[in-house]
């Protein structure tokens, strides 16, 4: 059972350093690939910030509901630790489905 446990070091335990350059090379590995994508909001249903794949395009300025609600999708360039990671369509999909949940009509 002991197996299947996540083993967590002390700050003050020594580190191997092949360990820590093994480590650092898979962050950095998977910062040069994927990018933080911040969805704006004055909702909060609708705010969230996910990890993407570079390369894809993010939508670009604000769009707003008929009833003011704002909506906005900003690349902020890093990756962000402990967020999910999804594709563009992913993101904008949750987003509208959210936005049809609420009873959002875009203003036209």
């Amino acid at each position: 059972m002991t197996s299947d446990l996540i083993t967590h070091r002390m700050p003050w335990e020594p580190v191997r350093t092949e360990e820590t350059v093994a480590l650092l090379q898979r962050d950095v590995a998977y910062m040069v690939t994927h990018t933080g994508v911040m969805v704006h909001s004055n909702r909060p249903e609708l705010r969230m910030l996910v990890n993407t794949p570079r390369g894809q395009v993010i939508p670009r300025n604000e769009c707003r509901f008929t009833d003011g609600t704002m909506l906005e999708f900003q690349d902020i360039g890093m990756p962000q630790p402990g967020r999910p990671t999804m594709t563009v369509q992913e993101i904008i999909a949750q987003t509208w489905t959210t936005a049809r949940e609420l009873g959002l009509e875009l203003q036209t």
